[in-house]
Formats: C-alpha cells, structure tokens, sequence
C-alpha cells in the first residue's frame, strides 16, 4: 500500500507541473515581449570602446531571435549564450570603423567561439579596422590557441600576471574502436569506397592507417602553417619563432609568455581598465548593444538588386531535419525564393558541412544546378565542406574557400552497427525466414546477408561515380583527374586551390562581392535564406541543448564526449543508409 501511495502522488505532482509549466511559459513569454518593447535604442557615446568577447558563439548564421523569449528564459536556464552571426560581426567591426564615436576595440573573452573560418574571417574584419587608424588592444586572463590567434592581431595583447597562453602547434586525434569491439561482441559492417576515405577506419582498425595518416598530417600542417605565421607577422616575428615557442610551449606561465614575446605586457583587469581609458575610450560599449544599435545599417549598399545567401550549415540529414542541420526542405524553399525574387540578381550558398546522406546531397546539388541556369550561383566554404558539403558546392560558377576550410573527401561509405555476437553471449539469438535471399533487411541483431553486401558496395560503388561525376562536370576536368585527387582524400583551403577544387581563397564578403559582379550588381544589398521555420520554443530548445552540450563536454572532456557522439550516431544508424561525410570521431584539435 505504501508503495502504492508513492506511485500515486508522484503521478499527481508530475501531472501538477505539466498543467503549471505551460503557463510559467506564457508569463516568461510575455514578460519578454514587455522587456523587448520597453527597450530603448543602445545610446554611443563619443569616446567609446567597443568592447567584443569572442567566447561567445560565431557561427556562420546564427539561430533567429525567437521572440525574445530569451531575456527571461536564459537567466532561468542559467545565462545561456547567444550565439552571433558571423556576417553580422563583420560587418558591424566594419561600421564601428566609420564610426566617429568608437575610439578603438577591445578584445576580450577566453577561448575563441567559432572555427578556424570564423577565426580567418574575423582576423580579416580587425585589420581592415585597425588600417582606420584606430587602436585594438587585447586582454585575457588564459589565453586558448585559437583565441590568442584571433587577437594576436592587436596593438597590444595583455595577460593576467598569472595567466597563460596556449600556443602549442595542431594535433588532429582519432579514436578507434575495434578492441572494444572485439571485445563486448559488438560491430560495424561497413561499406566503402576510396583509399582516403577514412570515415569508417574507427570502427575496422586500432590505429590510423598510412594513408590517412599521411593525409592528416598534411592537412593540420597546412593550417598550422596559415595560421601560425599570420599571428607570428601580427607580432613581428618569423617561422623560427613559431616553432621555437610553440615546440616548448613557452607560454604555459605568465612570465615565460611575456618573455619569449606572446604578450606585451602582464596586468590585472583593472589596470588594463584604466589602459583603455589612457587611450581616450574611457566609454565602454558592449558588442550586443552596439549590434542591435547598427543593425539596421548592416547589408545596405543602396539600390534595389539584391544578393541572397543561403546558409547550409550542419549535417545534411534526409527529411525535416532540425535548425542546425541541412534539409532538402529547408534549402528548397530559399532556392525557390531566390529564384523567384526578380530583385535577387545573385545567390552566394555558404557551406559549412562535413557532409551526411548521399541522395539529400545530389538533390541539393540538382537545386543549384537549376538556379544557376537562371542566376549565378557562388559559393563561400566555412569550417568544413568536405565530402557531401563538396557535393553539394561542386556545380557552382565559383567557389571560394577560407586557407583554414577542410574540403574534399570526396568519397562515400555505408554502415551498419551490429550486436549478434553480445546478444548470443547473453542468451538472445534470432532466426527467420524470407520469400527470397535477400528479403531481410539487416537489424542490430541480424547481420547482412552475403548477397546483401554485394547490392549495398555496388550502391557505395555507384554513388562514388556519380560524386566524381558531378565534381568533373563543375570542375571542368575529366573523371580520372577527380578520381586521382578524391578517394576520400580530405584537404585544406590553400591545398584545395593548389589542385583546381576550388577557385579562391576568401571569405563570405569576397564570395557576396564575387556573386554581385557575375551578375552586373552594383548598388545592392543583402538577404538570407532560408528563414528560420522553428517554432519560437524549438529554437530555445535548440540553443539550450546546444549549450547543455557544451557544459558535458567541459565535465567529461573533448575524448570522452567524442567517443559518446560517435556512438550515438553509430546507434542512430539502423539501415545501411550511403553517406558521403567526413569521417566520425575524428577532432581537429587547434
């Protein structure tokens, strides 16, 4: 009976909480909108600071405000970050750079909140405002490496007296998995093409093959190489002086920093404060507020011809997909618009993807296809666009890529986990039967069968062709060129380019301006698709797992959360679906 009353009222005060959330819902919802309404335009007074954390997130287009339900639901959820669009960032560096009340920038945060295009991208935005003859001063307490790359730039880079700065050289770390495998009786039937394609390499080796290590060691030198002697010229020294620094880690403690010329000077935040102030911005103005105080003087270049970019940016996934992956439904409807916007004179599709589900990719190959029969059609690389974020990018007129973009692999692999032998040991085992051979499909428990694995390598094998196919075709080389530089091979911006796979090296800016000359465009400004669909709770949900992750990963660890996404992605696999994507597990380490 005691049992029995436990059960009930923990039923009665769950069934309580579901009837009184959905009104603290509204409550927040609406205050919300009050608070929104109620807000002032941010006032910039002369002699002001604009004072910028890159800690915070920079993503390529960032979640749409949803309704500001934010301003009362972060501080519930525990002071979620926004995330920034990364044109937007530029773009406003660059108006703070025309703007008589901005006296300089100061750089602040620990670690940086974007990729390595990101970081490229921003670096850009920083020097072209400093040439204004404005000052940038930098100041942090620990410096991460990409965080110190990206404000290495300024005129002055200041660190706690008891600080460091993480400047080491690139690492890119695989985890594999067949001990564990072989082991708990688990598996990975896989299926694939290309000597390079090392996608599936976790799950049949114990170490990196020589391929792959070869391709991966070419790939972070190359970026290291960018990177490094960027932040290097930005303080005045040579390569000798990058590795010197980075080979001891010189500076791992304040002094050794100061020492060996990462910083220029230690100091505590308060006298760093008063630096600013000597500088005669003693006024400070937050980045948020000066964005939202600009935002409308953003993208406008007069006229009425329009540019629109449309964002893809994630996993590319079959169906709905979510805010943070590439459907085909989503990318239709901006395809759709800007084909049918007679202002639209140009589009500019950015790419940032490792890639996903083969057929999802040629369809949105097909719509770029189709648009630029009409429009031309320019594409900008982020981070990544390797495999099917190659495919999808290989018909435009012109491709951009960052130096620091990971492209290529243009390979294709299937798998299918598998537990037969686990189930066996534990008692658990199967049996059927089939009007034809290969009638069954293949589950966690039942392998695939012999004839099976012919049909689905024959699809892997097909799909290769046609990957290399539509690359030769946008490229204008023959199929055995693609096929000599393919086989699943990955390489960065600057190798890309060497090799004909891409046409320039630039960002989002270079690639809007690129698109606006095809097309004859002088006065215009700029759109983006496709409009955010979620409903204004998905998106909070969206941001707040967002952030949940990121507070796993800071309480397990970058291996641990590594091995847990990768089989959980392996697990999500139930059907021997053809992926064209870079590989799973595999963390590029800057």
């Amino acid at each position: 009976m005691g049992q029995f009353f436990k059960m009930f009222f923990a039923a009665l005060l769950a069934g309580v909480v579901l009837m009184i959330l959905p009104f603290i819902l509204m409550i927040g919802f609406f205050s919300a909108l009050a608070s929104l309404g109620s807000q002032p335009e941010p006032m910039v007074k002369p002699a002001s600071t604009l004072v910028i954390d890159l800690s915070v997130p920079i993503m390529d287009r960032a979640v749409e405000d949803p309704m500001a339900i934010f301003t009362s639901f972060s501080t519930m959820a525990g002071n979620v970050s926004m995330p920034v669009s990364l044109r937007e960032m530029t773009e406003t560096i660059a108006y703070a750079a025309q703007d008589e009340n901005i006296e300089g920038i100061s750089l602040t945060g620990e670690g940086f909140g974007g990729g390595m295009a990101q970081l490229v991208a921003i670096r850009k935005a920083l020097d072209e405002f400093k040439a204004s003859g404005k000052y940038v001063t930098a100041y942090a307490n620990l410096y991460s490496q990409g965080d110190y790359i990206a404000k290495s730039l300024a005129d002055k880079v200041f660190l706690n007296p008891n600080g460091t700065v993480d400047f080491k050289g690139m690492s890119m770390t695989s985890m594999f998995f067949k001990g564990f495998e072989q082991k708990y009786g688990v598996g990975v039937q896989v299926f694939r093409t290309g000597k390079f394609k090392s996608a599936v390499e976790p799950f049949l080796l114990e170490k990196m093959s020589p391929e792959n290590r070869r391709q991966s060691m070419e790939l972070i030198s190359t970026i290291w190489d960018t990177l490094s002697i960027a932040a290097a010229q930005s303080r005045g020294y040579d390569r000798e002086w990058v590795d010197r620094v980075a080979s001891q880690r010189l500076g791992f403690t304040a002094s050794g920093a100061l020492e060996c010329g990462l910083v220029d000077s230690l100091l505590y935040a308060e006298q760093y404060d008063a630096y600013l102030d000597s500088l005669g911005g003693e006024n400070r103005v937050k980045y948020a507020e000066y964005a939202r105080h600009v935002a409308g003087r953003l993208g406008m270049h007069g006229g009425e011809d329009r540019v629109a970019v449309i964002y893809a940016q994630g996993d590319i996934v079959y169906g709905k997909g979510t805010v943070s992956q590439i459907s085909e439904e989503a990318l239709r409807k901006g395809f759709e618009k800007a084909a049918e916007d007679d202002r639209v004179k140009a589009v500019v599709l950015r790419v940032n993807s490792p890639g996903g589900v083969s057929i999802t990719a040629d369809n949105i190959w097909k719509m770029v296809e189709d648009l630029k029969s009409e429009k031309p059609v320019v594409v900008s690389m982020g981070d990544y666009a390797a495999s099917g974020g190659y495919y999808i990018s290989c018909g435009a007129d012109y491709i951009f890529a960052e130096p620091t973009t990971i492209t290529g692999s243009i390979g294709v692999f299937a798998y299918i986990p598998n537990v037969e032998e686990l189930a066996a040991r534990n008692g658990i085992t199967t049996d059927q039967v089939s009007i034809y051979p290969n009638s069954t499909d293949p589950t966690i428990l039942t392998p695939v069968s012999p004839g099976l694995s012919k049909i689905i390598q024959n699809s892997v094998e097909q799909t290769y062709s046609q990957f290399v196919s539509r690359v030769a075709q946008g490229r204008g080389m023959t199929w055995d060129q693609v096929d000599s530089i393919a086989q699943g091979r990955v390489w960065s911006g600057v190798s890309a380019l060497q090799i004909g796979l891409v046409d320039e090296i630039g960002g989002l800016d270079r690639a809007i301006a690129k698109a606006a000359d095809l097309a004859g465009a002088v006065d215009y400004s700029v759109v983006e698709y496709p409009k955010t669909s979620a409903s204004s709770l998905e998106q909070v949900l969206s941001i707040l797992n967002s952030d949940a992750q990121v507070k796993v990963k800071d309480l397990v660890g970058e291996d641990l959360y590594a091995m847990y996404r990768t089989v959980r992605q392996v697990s999500e696999s139930g059907e021997p679906v053809v992926l064209t994507r870079l590989p799973y597990g595999v963390e590029v380490r800057l």
